[in-house]
């Protein structure tokens, strides 16, 4: 499904080529704060790639490979994103994308047909899935783990006996999922979602800067490069960048995902999870 959606991504690349250099590409039509509010939603774009962390246990070399990926896939990823938009405000302009439902589809109708409308509908149907998939698969595995070191109920932790897989856990991710789809907007959705990832990095990246104080001593398969003492500097702006990315959410979004956050920590901190007799 990855082949397919890079495939779509690369189609509308090389179909806005002829139209390039047609608009000022640098005009500002809604401002610093519209330009600034898009940053916090386009981030929901680059989720995903964290998950590659989970896969050091079948990686060889995973100290080495690991990093090397990530830096790999973001670099490939950055200049497709901006090839493509580029070629997608070229060809149809940002009034129209902005007001479409389907605005890579809009772009290879005009530039090829109909046609071509329901060919990148079908490779968005694609991405839409391919992205769901893994987030779904990541979150259940997070909630398993988190179960069965009792932060949260045991009951999330079981295994399938024949396909071995946390199934309750999936269960609750998929429930989860299918409440947002009441949402009715799906900028509101992938908000709600840059707010759970903003947070995430925010500790991850605290949590990191925390360990070199802590644990200096600690081995380290991988050390963050850049450093001011032990300070380490790429967190710090990790952690700076998170928290402004996070203040352009709206209002809304701040709300729900701040249940969320009181909910999970309250259900995490509740405690009484640990059966006795084993703490």
């Amino acid at each position: 499904m990855t082949l397919i959606e890079a495939g779509g991504i690369v189609m509308v690349i090389l179909i806005g080529l002829p139209y390039l250099g047609r608009v000022d590409y640098f005009a500002m039509p809604q401002g610093i704060p519209g330009l600034l509010q898009a940053s916090a939603l386009v981030f929901f774009a680059y989720m995903g790639f964290e998950e590659i962390v989970k896969l050091s246990e079948e990686t060889k070399n995973p100290e080495r490979t690991i990093p090397l990926a990530l830096m790999i896939a973001l670099a490939v990823s950055i200049l497709l994103y901006i090839l493509v938009s580029l070629a997608a405000v070229s060809v149809v302009g940002w009034e129209q994308l902005a007001a479409s439902r389907a605005p890579f589809a809009d772009v290879a109708a005009v530039a090829l047909g109909p046609a071509a409308f329901t060919l990148i509908s079908v490779i968005a149907l694609f991405a839409t899935a391919n992205t769901a998939l893994l987030m779904m698969m990541a979150s259940s595995r997070i909630i398993y783990g988190m179960a069965s070191s009792y932060s949260l109920p045991p009951l999330l932790a079981r295994v399938h006996p024949r396909t071995r897989t946390p199934w309750t856990a999936v269960v609750a991710v998929m429930l989860a999922t299918i409440a947002f789809l009441f949402a009715g907007r799906i900028d509101f959705v992938a908000n709600v979602t840059n707010f759970t990832l903003f947070v995430t990095f925010i500790v991850i990246n605290a949590s990191v800067i925390a360990l070199r104080y802590r644990a200096p001593d600690m081995i380290r398969p991988f050390k963050v490069p850049g450093a001011v003492g032990r300070l380490p500097v790429i967190p710090v702006v990790g952690m700076a960048s998170s928290l402004f990315l996070l203040a352009q959410l709206g209002t809304p979004v701040l709300l729900v995902g701040g249940v969320m956050v009181v909910l999970g920590a309250g259900l995490a901190l509740a405690g009484g999870w640990q059966p006795r007799g084993t703490a």
